[in-house]
């Protein structure tokens, strides 16, 4: 009679994958869009996209490992939505966080960011 596989004891649980997901996606996301107009001699520098997307796709990946699924990609990819859409909106004294001359770069941000989160998803599973 044999029993049930040994536990990985590096597999994390998923609702824990997914939580880590939530946070630590949402944090850094929303401080690669904090980083969207930084300007260095006056010019925008296109920081943001660079590293929403580096980092998405290592989180996305790392996580997906972690916890031999794809929904902590696939979780990654709703925070991201979720972000790029609050970030259009008018704040409480109508403040705007993207304005008009930041409209090119923050298509440019949410690009990369779906791209970033949706990458590991490309990938094939390992038996």
């Amino acid at each position: 009679m044999t029993g049930p596989p040994p536990a990985d004891p590096l597999r994390l649980p998923l609702r824990w994958a997914i939580v880590a997901t939530v946070v630590v996606g949402g944090v850094l996301d929303l401080f690669c869009l904090l980083l969207l107009p930084l300007r260095v001699g006056g010019h925008l520098v296109p920081v943001a996209p660079v590293l929403v997307l580096a980092l998405n796709a290592v989180l996305a990946g790392w996580l997906n490992r972690l916890a031999a699924d794809r929904i902590p990609a696939q979780v990654l990819l709703g925070v991201a939505i979720v972000l790029a859409a609050v970030g259009v909106l008018r704040g409480p004294g109508g403040d705007l966080l993207v304005t008009r001359d930041l409209e090119g770069m923050y298509l440019l941000f949410v690009i990369a960011a779906l791209f970033g989160a949706g990458l590991p998803l490309f990938r094939r599973t390992r038996p």
